[in-house]
């Protein structure tokens, strides 16, 4: 089937129609004409696969990436990083006008660093190979590196061989002096070869337990940060850098914060600098250990962790806040958490999503009480159909 792709949707896909039926088509551009497969169909839409290209977009170029094609990650890797944050800001415009919110000005800040740029990587292994599932399917597709995940994770994948197993998972950390976090999860037995820890190795950790080093990283930033193995982190330091500074614009020292999913405390600590107090919440028990480890190194007293979900802490909170920061999961906030934002009427709801989905769905809600002055798009994660926002809420 040939399609033509007339615009992008927030996820960076092309939109073409069949008989009035919108058709969503990755890795297509604009302009383009393209021979498709249907790989899903449901009431309201179709999702294509290209076949081939028929008449290519002047804008197209060769992928960087032997995977990508593959893999499904990249999807942007299409065209060049100015042309990919155009389709971006074109899907995210159109997302926010077809929900009521007219952005006018909204723009997407850049990476300065377009690959090798990620902290993080995790990754399947299967059969003794290391790869991605590829998006949307249960297929596995083996590759050899990735080049958004920074060099020395890189390195350590070509060293795969020092400490194999046939099947699980495997996730690699690195930090600002290119030590890495090993973290294995697998039923088998893992083969290491004591070659492996002349590498820069900070820790390896099989199956939640502590095999050699230790179980975090140190990491520094604006701050200094130990990151558990277990725990979220920014995995692009150099555009979450850029959110730290914009964020700080929007407090002043009278403020109370509340700091909601607050990790390791990536933006507690800069905050607490700033404010006469900061309080966060995170349910994962290692982050909040951690943060009060780097607390008392860098004798922050105005700040209060506590662990536990969300929901189930804000309503025995006594402190009287001015502003809140949220920075949730990919599902955004549950609905106690949305109905205890409205009620306590914070001056400003700061929130920080890497779903435009859910936070246009979160946004909608706010609006009875509170409006949008400031929404912006970080490139976070380059190349990809991801874009981190913040988006900044006054009380009417």
């Amino acid at each position: 089937m040939q399609l033509k792709i007339e615009k992008y949707d927030y996820e960076g896909r092309g939109i073409a129609y069949e008989n009035n039926m919108v058709v969503f088509v990755p890795e297509a551009l604009k302009g383009e004409i393209v021979d498709c497969e249907i790989v899903k169909t449901s009431k309201h839409y179709k999702i294509a696969k290209v076949l081939e290209v028929i008449k290519p977009s002047p804008l197209r170029k060769k992928s960087f990436c032997p995977f990508s094609s593959l893999c499904g990650g990249c999807t942007l890797d299409i065209c060049d990083v100015a042309n990919s944050l155009k389709i971006k800001t074109e899907g995210l415009k159109d997302l926010f006008l077809k929900n009521g919110l007219d952005i006018k000005d909204f723009k997407i800040v850049a990476n300065p660093e377009p690959l090798y740029y990620r902290n993080k990587i995790s990754l399947i292994v299967k059969n003794g190979e290391f790869g991605f599932q590829r998006e949307n399917t249960h297929e596995f597709v083996s590759i050899k590196k990735c080049y958004l995940a920074q060099p020395i994770i890189n390195e350590i994948l070509d060293c795969f061989d020092y400490f194999s197993f046939l099947n699980g998972k495997l996730t690699i950390r690195t930090n600002n002096e290119h030590k890495v976090l090993i973290i294995i999860e697998t039923k088998d037995k893992v083969n290491i070869n004591p070659k492996l820890y002349e590498k820069p190795i900070s820790g390896l950790i099989i199956n939640n337990k502590v095999i050699y080093g230790k179980s975090f990283l140190e990491e520094q930033r604006s701050e200094f940060y130990q990151i558990s193995y277990d725990s979220f982190f920014q995995v692009n330091p150099y555009v979450s850098n850029l959110i730290v500074q914009k964020l700080l614009n929007f407090l002043n020292p009278k403020d109370i914060v509340l700091d909601l999913y607050c990790g390791v405390g990536f933006f507690t600590f800069p905050m607490a600098r700033k404010v006469i107090k900061v309080v966060g919440i995170e349910v994962v028990a290692n982050a909040i250990k951690s943060a009060k480890e780097v607390q008392k190194v860098n004798k922050l007293a105005n700040i209060t962790f506590y662990q536990g979900r969300v929901e189930n802490i804000i309503d025995k909170l006594n402190e009287k806040f001015t502003k809140v920061v949220v920075d949730p999961p990919r599902s955004g906030l549950d609905k106690k958490t949305k109905e205890y934002l409205l009620q306590q009427a914070f001056s400003k709801i700061i929130y920080i999503s890497c779903n435009p989905l859910t936070l246009v769905r979160d946004l909608k809600e706010f609006q009875s009480k509170y409006q949008i002055t400031f929404l912006e798009g970080y490139d976070m994660f380059t190349f990809t159909k991801h874009v981190e926002c913040l988006c900044v809420l006054n009380l009417k």
